[in-house]
């Protein structure tokens, strides 16, 4: 019966101090910088992330247009313009690049090292 109060006390505590750390961390977090420059940042993010999404999903759709036709997914998105789905890949924003999957067909955006 002592072993299972010790288990017991020790699992408080540990939970007591892992609640500790992370109700500190996340007021360290939400005092950084005032709200106006909080809220321009989380705006800047917001709207790369929309830019970045408005890119992909042609690309997205050509690739998911393969594979309806094709039954698998292309090899490289070079096949697209091989296989005449477009002319050309459209452009990636400036200083990102497409990242392709072919084995998932999945699509997405890296940043370019410079």
């Amino acid at each position: 019966m002592k072993k299972m109060w010790l288990f017991f006390a020790v699992f408080v505590a540990i939970l007591a101090v892992s609640c500790t750390k992370k109700t500190q961390q996340e007021n360290q977090n939400q005092s950084t910088g005032n709200p106006i420059e909080q809220y321009g940042g989380v705006m800047s993010k917001t709207m790369k992330t929309a830019k970045g999404m408005d890119a992909v999903m042609p690309v997205k759709q050509l690739v998911d247009s393969f594979y309806a036709q094709e039954g698998r997914y292309p090899a490289s998105l070079q096949e697209l313009i091989e296989k005449n789905y477009v002319k050309q890949i459209p452009e990636p924003p400036k200083g990102y690049q497409y990242k392709y999957n072919p084995s998932t067909g999945k699509v997405s955006l890296e940043q370019i090292n410079q």
